[in-house]
C-alpha cells in the first residue's frame, strides 16, 4: 500500500513540474534539470516504498513473535522512509543549481 502511495506522489510531482518547463523560452536547460530532478525523486520514492514494504512486513512479523524488537523494526522502517526525504532534497538541489 505504501509503495503505491509513493509511486503516485512521485508521478504527481513529476507532472506538476513539467508545465513550468514549457512556459519558459530556454526549455533545454530547464527541461534537463526538471527531468533529472524527477528521475532522482522517483527512484528514491520507489526504493523507499520497496524498503518500507519489506521492512514493515518483516518488522510486524518479528514483533508478533518477540515484542521487544518492535522499536528496532520501527527504526529500520524509518530508514526506508528517509530515502524519500533524501530524494526530494536531491531534487531540490538539482533544481536550485545554476
Amino acid at each position: 500500500m505504501n509503495t503505491r502511495i509513493h509511486i503516485i506522489n512521485g508521478a504527481l510531482l513529476a507532472m506538476s513540474l513539467l508545465p513550468a518547463v514549457f512556459a519558459v523560452e530556454a526549455t533545454s536547460d530547464i527541461f534537463s534539470k526538471v527531468f533529472a530532478a524527477a528521475i532522482a525523486f522517483s527512484a528514491a520514492v520507489l526504493a523507499s516504498g520497496f524498503a518500507i514494504s519489506r521492512a514493515g512486513s518483516a518488522g510486524l512479523a518479528a514483533s508478533a513473535e518477540r515484542p521487544e524488537v518492535r522499536t528496532v523494526a520501527i527504526i529500520i522502517a524509518a530508514f526506508g522512509e528517509a530515502l524519500a526525504i533524501y530524494g526530494i532534497a536531491i531534487a531540490f538541489f538539482i533544481l536550485g543549481a545554476s
